[in-house]
């Protein structure tokens, strides 16, 4: 087992909070982790009482966590996973804090700069879950989000099978919450590993191979064909199944809160190994 070290610990932090352009980055064991330090931190420093998730397209932990530091969760109702910005500036005015995913469902880029924008004249912060867009000039954007978190999983753009990060855009977040942060802690090995896997390598290969598939399946009725994601999602059609058989592509039937509602099925291309 490697040994602990500080200069590629420093690295490591830099290079991340380079990708998500804030000064302040922490290691954790899990994605999971980082979104529940992200909420420690919006009821600390904005404790308002309502925590904003979208209808759809999701991650399940959006749905759980927030009971845990007594917000009540409301949903918005989304374009398939897509944060409607027309009408978002009434829900925030309320919210300590509105968290969705860089991609909706993997499979449809959320206009961030736009919903950042009604976020910070209302007061809400913003939370993204950048794990679908680690390296990302557009997304994981700390310009527009105030915490963003992501993970490391073994289906993903930085694929180690472990552990996730939580950077935010000042440092007074962390602080806020220096107790719960004493809780989490991750092996000195991660740094060691997570070297070489920082970069948007994987992430390009993933969107082109997204379109490539729409390619493939533009007689089929694509939901969301023309935005980016590292998913591809088709109305429900046998179809659909037989390419997906064929191609070895994994493959999600919805509906499903994590990818869409609609009956449909969700193309798993970020499970490839690129």
């Amino acid at each position: 087992m490697k040994t602990f070290n500080p200069k590629t610990e420093e690295r490591v932090l830099k290079n991340i909070s380079r990708m998500t352009r804030h000064s302040h980055t922490i290691l954790t064991e899990r994605g999971n982790s980082a979104i529940y330090l992200a909420l420690a931190i919006a009821k600390r420093i904005n404790p308002r009482p309502h925590m904003l998730i979208p209808d759809q397209g999701g991650w399940i932990s959006f749905k759980n966590y927030p009971k845990n530091f007594n917000f009540n969760i409301k949903e918005l109702n989304t374009d398939y996973g897509v944060i409607k910005t027309r009408g978002l500036r009434s829900h925030t005015k309320t919210a300590s804090a509105l968290i969705l995913t860089s991609f909706a469902g993997y499979f449809a880029e959320q206009p961030l700069k736009q919903i950042s924008k009604i976020c910070k004249a209302t007061g809400c912060l913003l939370i993204e879950d950048a794990s679908g867009a680690i390296g990302d000039r557009k997304l994981c954007n700390g310009k527009y989000a105030d915490v963003v978190v992501g993970s490391f999983e073994k289906s993903g753009p930085v694929s180690l099978g472990y552990g996730g990060f939580i950077s935010v855009s000042n440092l007074k977040y962390f602080e806020a919450i220096s107790d719960v942060l004493s809780l989490f802690k991750t092996h000195g090995s991660i740094h060691n590993e997570l070297r070489g896997k920082l970069n948007s390598k994987s992430l390009k290969k993933m969107l082109a191979k997204a379109e490539e598939v729409k390619k493939d399946l533009k007689e089929f009725d694509i939901i969301h064909p023309d935005k980016r994601g590292i998913n591809v999602v088709t109305k429900f059609n046998q179809e659909v199944i037989k390419y997906c058989n064929q191609k070895g592509y994994h493959y999600t039937l919805c509906p499903n809160y994590t990818r869409t509602n609609e009956k449909a099925i969700c193309i798993e291309l970020k499970r490839l190994e690129i």
